[in-house]
């Protein structure tokens, strides 16, 4: 077998790894982004300390090296398991390892890190995990992102950074947190591979120094680190603005790639398959099983598949008060993104350049072949009626919904709520597909059935009173609760789901329920332009960040049941955080309003085969991803 050297990767890797450290200007260098080596399959490493299921581990030599190659049967779950004496992580900022693909056919392959504590229950245990996409051939570097809470922070750290998730020097905050200092597992795994496969593994490290500001540093020179557009002052990246000059020129650049791309061809103007079969046309958005596949079907009765990005809209804000020393220059409520596309566009809230900015909203996702402006989204921009949208509702009921409801006065708040969200514009307007009513609300674990039942009949039965064309899109379940996804699927026209994983080849309904499934939230993030958190899910960078959104999305266009995926969300968020502290890398376009070029490429060529790759559900409709 031909050798593979992984040097070069070592050194990528490096320059990877230079923005995750976020507390000093300038470059990063393999003095000052440690790594610990794990696993290297060196010094005589025993195969049989491999345990595995539905796989076969060998080693591979590689002059006076050795590699681990890895071959997966075909089933659920094949995975590795590597154990080692408890390692005390807590100084890195992660684990990276080096795959190669060696298959003619791309491969995502998960790893996950852990500690095993004899006093927990194995259910009990969390995870750091990530994915990586691999093209045929392919070698690169899968990376799992450490996530800690706020208990394991300094008090000066806590006292002197407010309201954000993410902080400079590598903090990362999630629910999802191991025990650092006692790592003692690292997992390599696929969910329901489509194919059998082999692959290469090497070099699987500790990376990149924890390394929190210090308090002679944030008392005397570190305040304000975010510089007049909203960004971190000290990092550098790709793309990064620096002047007012840097937003027009991005504009007129952009201007001239969206007249090179105007979109899919094989659309109707709704985003529909305008060259697919022609069914029944009511008007009004549709759901309908065609071809043993559940489908949108659009108002002219060609079948749609919603690809979607959420809180498309003008504003991303920041508070102020209180943190007054983070800021070089303020705008009017915090409110970066505004100031942005008031530089870009003149004064936006002047009608004509308004309506240019929401127009180019609408230009973009037609070539960035997305047809759906999702939830959270301006009125402004969606009633354009250029792009098919969903409407969001509020039931009235609380977040963390009572073990107890009683129905009339539930009916007369839902009436009510729903009555002031649902209006003429919006249940007539062909280009509204439904509406979402509430959002991963926290279901009672008492008598849990019936309060579920009560709750979306009376949701349904007041929504169809008021808008009896539109589909009730559901109320966007994160926590898979197999009783409101049972009952869900009684009354609304479309299940719909957050799923902040990196897959959804697993995900299933209750036995026995045959539905159309929408994802209401996905995204992935990295920290490699300039923001201090991932978002929910984490990859290396945006490399990565464009493959794998491929990857997920391909996922559910092989499933019949899904029948849309929307992206969470338009903009980067602000990097000081919104006001609960999500300081996210998780857009299409930055806070300066500039479009992240690995994902646009991306959404444009999967836009370019969604429908054929849909209604043929072969992997050869899919071209290799960029």
């Amino acid at each position: 077998m031909k050798k593979i050297s992984f040097t070069l990767l070592r050194k990528l890797t490096f320059l990877s790894i230079l923005t995750l450290l976020l507390l000093k200007p300038g470059t990063v260098n393999s003095q000052t982004t440690p790594s610990l080596m794990l696993f290297d399959f060196e010094n005589k490493f025993n195969i049989r300390n491999v345990a595995s299921e539905n796989a076969r581990p060998k080693l591979l030599p590689e002059g006076k090296n050795h590699l681990l190659q890895v071959s997966f049967n075909l089933s659920d779950r094949p995975n590795i398991k590597l154990s080692m004496p408890p390692k005390d992580l807590s100084g890195y900022l992660g684990i990276a390892m080096d795959i190669r693909n060696m298959n003619p056919f791309g491969i995502a392959i998960e790893a996950q890190c852990y500690s095993v504590n004899p006093e927990s229950a194995a259910r009990n245990r969390q995870f750091n995990k990530s994915l990586i996409w691999l093209e045929p051939g392919e070698t690169d570097i899968l990376y799992i992102t450490f996530y800690r809470n706020a208990a394991s922070l300094p008090e000066y750290i806590r006292n002197s950074f407010k309201g954000m998730n993410g902080l400079p020097g590598g903090y990362v905050q999630h629910w999802e947190i191991v025990d650092l200092k006692n790592i003692t597992n690292v997992d390599v795994y696929m969910r329901k591979p489509g194919n059998a496969c082999t692959f290469i593994i090497d070099n699987i490290r500790a990376i990149g120094k924890y390394d929190l500001p210090a308090g002679e540093k944030l008392s005397s020179s570190f305040f304000p680190f975010v510089d007049k557009f909203g960004q971190y002052l000290y990092g550098e990246w790709p793309g990064k603005t620096r002047t007012t000059e840097d937003i027009i020129a991005q504009k007129n650049d952009e201007q001239e790639d969206l007249r090179s791309n105007p979109g899919p061809s094989d659309w109707d103007k709704y985003g529909g398959w305008n060259n697919g079969p022609k069914l029944k046309a009511i008007g009004h958005f549709r759901v309908e099983k065609y071809q043993n596949k559940w489908w949108l079907v659009d108002p002219d009765g060609n079948l749609f598949w919603s690809q979607g990005i959420d809180c498309v809209i003008f504003s991303q804000n920041t508070p102020v008060a209180g943190r007054e020393n983070y800021f070089t220059a303020v705008p009017p409520n915090g409110d970066y993104r505004l100031a942005n596309l008031l530089l870009k566009y003149n004064n936006l809230w002047n009608i004509s350049p308004r309506d240019t900015a929401a127009s180019t909203i609408h230009t973009r996702l037609r070539s960035w072949g997305i047809n759906t402006i999702a939830n959270w989204s301006d009125a402004y921009i969606y009633g354009q009626r250029r792009t098919p949208y969903t409407a969001t509702l509020s039931s009235g009921i609380p977040k963390r919904m009572p073990s107890k409801l009683d129905e009339a006065e539930f009916r007369a708040t839902c009436a009510a709520r729903l009555a002031r969200g649902v209006n003429e514009r919006t249940k007539n307007d062909p280009w509204c597909i439904g509406y979402f009513v509430d959002n991963e609300l926290t279901w009672p674990a008492e008598n849990a059935p019936g309060v579920i039942d009560t709750y979306y009949r009376i949701v349904k039965e007041e929504l169809k009173k008021l808008a009896p064309e539109k589909l009730f899109l559901g109320s966007r379940i994160n926590n898979n609760n197999q009783v409101a996804l049972t009952v869900a699927s009684k009354y609304c026209d479309i299940v719909s789901i957050n799923r902040y994983d990196y897959t959804v080849s697993d995900f299933s309904l209750p036995q026995g329920i045959d539905m159309p499934v929408i994802i209401g939230e996905f995204h992935f993030g990295a920290l490699d332009r300039g923001l201090p958190h991932t978002g929910l899910r984490s990859v290396l960078n945006q490399k990565q960040r464009a493959a794998v959104y491929r990857n997920y999305i391909n996922q559910a266009l092989e499933s019949p049941m899904f029948v849309g995926a929307h992206w969470f969300q338009f903009s980067d968020q602000v990097c000081t955080g919104r006001s609960d502290g999500e300081n996210y890398q998780i857009g299409f376009v930055d806070i300066c309003d500039r479009p992240y070029p690995e994902m646009v490429a991306a959404a444009r060529q999967f836009g370019s085969y969604i429908y054929s790759r849909r209604s043929s559900g072969s992997l050869t409709a899919a071209p290799k991803q960029p």
